[in-house]
């Protein structure tokens, strides 16, 4: 692979690099920007003012550490403000961001420092100690390391000014995608990551003004982990392009610490995903209704499908409907979202947002693609058309992987179901549909009806190989508590699918599990269950 500052070959452009800096600019440098709650209860503010200054003062320290435009700088320092001081630091000088999971183990996080050819890394105490020491004890550990102390201290100290030794138009934002869409080609696996420049900053304010209702003034609350890409976009980009300021929660989103965090600050967005709505589904709608929130306006949840139970229940519990949306990682922003306007569908993924075009395909066997007639209802694979995205470059991967972008289209590997109005409705990614003799089946739609049962908490549905080698539906299934794993509800969950889905679509292999594999970003991992299926 080329020196990474020759990956980036597009015109040079501008907007990364000064986030905080135009709104210091336009005469708002004493505007929150963004709000940070440690675990011991410490709370921090920083106005845009602030993120301007100390990301000047960390660009001169990494100029001065030999840091390059068109570089990556790897960031694994987790829900901390450094995180975000970094990026506006790295994006200053023409770096490339990249931000990585705080919980990798060495072999993964040696793989993504591989293909990002990551100059300098900067992470956190545990990181240091889980992943980036073994590393540096094998000798295979090549980048310059600075810790999060160091990190601070430098932030605290004296700079060289930057003088024209930044090259803006090279900075980018490179994500590693998730364990679900990223094949592996050997043990350790090879990553794939999606390269954005600068450009993608518009398409993204676009798609939070129009799925999200974001605008100047707001706070925002993602609760997902920086190293995954939802952070980067609304917990980052979209919020400080448009004036808003987000809200940074250093422990995990439990649902007890969720409902703290919204009865405590005056949160107007709220992004988050199916896996935390769950959780607070087991804690009760009543408990969720007796804390005060008199600014949430907009709760969306994104990573995963949203089952049309917690649609509804989010409406109950907090006043305002859950809304689903779709979009990958190569999109650079929102793609199909409901009308803020309108109550959303339960269930439903939305309709494309102005400016982008959806159609679905089918592949034949020698993966010929095939189109159904635009905007006809029906069932296929997802193509969204490249004119009304940013470019982007894909890094990594599978060798030998199919395109997924041929003559002008981005083939997504997600099936849906489009109906007669054009909203589309989530079946499943393409290696994950089930094969029923001759019926495809998506393990979403069996899913939501499982969890649509007060017992079950989720629930992953995979294909397995029956005795005549056919496929048939295997469902593993986490309990709510007070619920117990004995036969009897075996049968019942058995029986309560077959008067929702009928006896086709209804699994007769249910197995109780603890908890479901699942990536940082907290999608089921298919794979990890179908292998589980073999085990005694």
């Amino acid at each position: 692979m080329p020196p990474f500052c020759n990956i980036l070959s597009w015109d040079p452009v501008l907007t990364l690099a000064d986030l905080a800096d135009r709104h210091v600019g336009a005469g708002h440098a004493a505007r929150l920007a963004l709000r940070w709650r440690g675990r011991d209860g410490r709370k921090r503010e920083f106005t845009y003012g602030d993120l301007a200054r100390l990301s000047d003062r960390l660009a001169g320290h990494l100029i001065e550490r030999g840091v390059s435009p068109g570089q990556a700088v790897g960031v694994m320092l987790g829900r901390q403000p450094e995180t975000v001081i970094a990026a506006l630091a790295v994006w200053k000088l023409g770096g490339i961001y990249c931000p990585l999971f705080a919980d990798l183990g060495p072999d993964l996080l040696q793989a993504r420092l591989e293909v990002a050819q990551v100059k300098l890394l900067m992470a956190s105490p545990d990181a240091i100690a889980q992943a980036v020491t073994p590393l540096q004890e094998e000798e295979v550990f090549s980048p310059i390391l600075w810790s999060l102390g160091e990190v601070q201290a430098l932030l605290d100290s004296e700079a060289p000014a930057l003088n024209g030794k930044v090259e803006p138009g090279k900075a980018g934002l490179l994500h590693f995608t998730s364990g679900t869409t990223a094949p592996v080609s050997d043990a350790k696996g090879q990553p794939r990551a999606i390269l954005h420049d600068g450009r993608f900053e518009a398409r993204l304010v676009d798609s939070a003004e129009q799925a999200l209702g974001l605008g100047a003034g707001d706070l925002i609350w993602p609760t997902s982990e920086p190293g995954w890409v939802v952070h980067s976009a609304f917990g980052l980009v979209a919020p400080l392009s448009v004036g808003a300021a987000v809200l940074l929660d250093e422990p995990p989103p439990t649902p007890t610490r969720c409902l703290t965090v919204l009865e405590d600050e005056p949160i107007d967005v709220w992004y988050t995903t199916p896996t935390i709505i769950r959780g607070l589904m087991g804690a009760g709608a009543a408990v969720a209704r007796s804390i005060r929130r008199p600014r949430l306006r907009v709760v969306a949840s994104a990573g995963e499908p949203l089952s049309a139970d917690a649609v509804e229940w989010g409406e109950r519990a907090f006043g305002t409907a859950f809304r689903d949306n779709w979009w990958q990682t190569e999109t650079g922003g929102v793609v199909l979202a409901g009308d803020l306007g309108h109550r959303p569908q339960p269930g439903c993924m939305g309709r494309p947002l102005p400016g982008l075009r959806v159609e679905l395909v089918r592949r034949g066997e020698d993966d010929r693609i095939e189109f159904l007639p635009d905007g006809a209802p029906g069932m296929g694979e997802m193509a969204v058309r490249l004119e009304g995205l940013a470019p982007w470059k894909s890094l990594g991967g599978e060798s030998g992987a199919p395109p997924e972008d041929v003559d002008g289209w981005h083939y997504t590997h997600d099936i849906a179901r489009r109906d007669e109005e054009g909203n589309f409705w989530f079946i499943g990614r393409a290696d994950e549909v089930i094969n029923l003799s001759g019926r495809l089946v998506g393990p979403f739609e069996v899913e939501a009806v499982l969890m649509s049962h007060p017992a079950v908490a989720e629930a992953g549905v995979v294909g397995g190989p029956d005795i005549e080698g056919r496929e048939h539906l295997v469902a593993f299934v986490g309990l709510n508590p007070g619920f117990d794993p004995v036969r009897a509800l075996r049968d019942e969950l058995h029986l309560f699918a077959v008067e929702h889905l009928g006896s086709i679509l209804a699994p007769d292999d249910i197995r109780f599990e603890l908890c479901l594999p699942r990536t940082s970003s907290g999608k089921i991992v298919r794979r990890t269950l179908k292998a589980r299926i073999a085990e005694p």
